[in-house]
This record gives structure tokens, C-alpha cells and sequence, in this order.
């Protein structure tokens, strides 16, 4: 059973890969080059030498052939209306050579006639369609391993910057935290020194006045001339 999905596997594979694509296509390009260089010995000069006429007419369908098919394939670079009016062009060669504007016949010869070439011209320009689209794809495909290789280092670079600005953080917070710890320390130095400062005040107010002296000897002699305290002596 894997056996035959494997063969099912590379058929698909085979069917859907670039070189299936080039394989019709040549054999398209092959045929069309027979019709244009019967077309084109018919309609060049009778006067010319027979390896002239010969030579030119091949050269003339080569050109030709492959000029629809670069055409086609680089429609990044030219009009989009350019391919299709190439393939209309290979198409009434395909009816010239198959004498499909010749009334004398049948309808239902005339028919036919156009749809084979109608049905030339549409191979012609899907294929080339598909080998761009197919050729777009190949170029996608080798170049997603750069692209992944791309996206790794920029991936292995923002993660080495992300470790850096954790780095960077962890020492902010860790100079935070020992700037926190000095402006507590600070802080509480600042009310001891308030509060040492309050006793001190309260050690050097007059209890008559309630004045704040400078010092202790200038609290003494106050409360000695201290007006409230020989207010109070006099009431006492």
C-alpha cells in the first residue's frame, strides 16, 4: 500500500513540477514553429535563393515562437495586454496554416479549423502563464531557506537584545531598590533628628513664657528675669 501511494506520490510530483510544465510547453513551441515557418515561406519572396528563403523562415519561426514565449513569461515588465494580443497573433498563424478563412469549404471544416487554432493559441499562452507561475514558485522555494536563515537571526537578535534590556532592568531595579533603602535610611535619620530636635526645643522652652532659649545657660538666666516668672512671684 505505501508502495503504490509513493508511485501516486511521484506521479503528482512529476505532473505538477517545472519540468512537466517546460516538457508540454516545448512541444507546443515545437509545433507552432512548423506552422510559422510554413506561413512564412509561403509569404516571403519567391526571387530568393532556396537556402536563403529556407534559412530565413526558420530563423524568422524561431524568433517568432520564442518571442511569444519570453514575452509571456516576463509580464512583470511589459503591459499585461501584450501577451494576449502575442497569443492571438500565434493563434491566426495556426489559422493561416490550416486554411481556416478559405470559404469554399465546409462549415462544419471551418469549425474545426478555428478551434484548433483557437485551442493552439489558449496552450500556447497558458503555458507560458503556468511556467512563470511555476518558475515564480521554484525561485520562492529556494530562497525561503535564505529566508529562514534571515528570520532566525533577526529572531537570535531581538532575543539577545531582550536579554540585554532584562539585564538592564534587573540592574535598574536592583539601583532602585538600594536608592529606596538609602532614601528610607535618610528618611528615618530625618525624624530622629526631628524628634531630637523637638526635645531638644522642648528642653530649652521657658515654662514661664514658653519662649525657646538658645542654649541651656540662656534658659537659666532667662527663667531667672523671666517677666512671667515675677509676675507669678508677685501673685504668689
Amino acid at each position: 500500500m505505501d508502495t503504490i501511494e509513493q508511485i501516486f506520490d511521484n506521479i503528482g510530483r512529476a505532473i505538477t513540477s517545472l519540468a512537466a510544465v517546460i516538457f508540454v510547453m516545448l512541444m507546443t513551441i515545437s509545433g507552432m514553429i512548423f506552422f510559422s515557418h510554413t506561413l512564412f515561406i509561403e509569404v516571403f519572396p519567391s526571387n530568393m535563393q532556396a537556402w536563403e528563403k529556407l534559412l530565413a523562415t526558420w530563423l524568422m519561426a524561431l524568433g517568432w515562437e520564442f518571442t511569444v514565449l519570453i514575452t509571456t513569461c516576463n509580464t512583470r515588465h511589459i503591459n499585461k495586454n501584450i501577451p494576449i494580443i502575442m497569443a492571438v497573433a500565434s493563434g491566426i498563424i495556426v489559422l493561416f496554416f490550416i486554411q481556416a478563412f478559405d470559404g469554399t469549404q465546409a462549415w462544419l471544416v471551418i469549425c474545426q479549423r478555428w478551434f484548433v487554432g483557437i485551442l493552439a493559441a489558449t496552450i500556447n499562452y497558458i503555458y507560458a502563464e503556468l511556467f512563470y507561475a511555476k518558475w515564480q514558485e521554484r525561485q520562492l522555494n529556494r530562497e525561503l531557506p535564505n529566508k529562514l536563515h534571515e528570520r532566525d537571526r533577526q529572531v537570535n537578535e531581538l532575543d539577545r537584545a531582550l536579554h540585554e534590556l532584562h539585564v538592564s532592568l534587573d540592574e535598574t531595579q536592583r539601583d532602585l531598590y538600594q536608592t529606596t533603602s538609602h532614601l528610607n535610611e535618610t528618611q528615618k535619620e530625618l525624624h530622629q533628628l526631628k524628634a531630637y530636635k523637638q526635645q531638644v526645643e522642648r528642653e530649652l522652652t521657658c515654662p514661664h513664657c514658653k519662649v525657646v532659649q538658645e542654649s541651656y545657660g540662656t534658659l537659666q538666666a532667662h527663667k531667672g528675669h523671666c517677666a512671667m516668672n515675677e509676675r507669678r512671684r508677685k501673685i504668689t
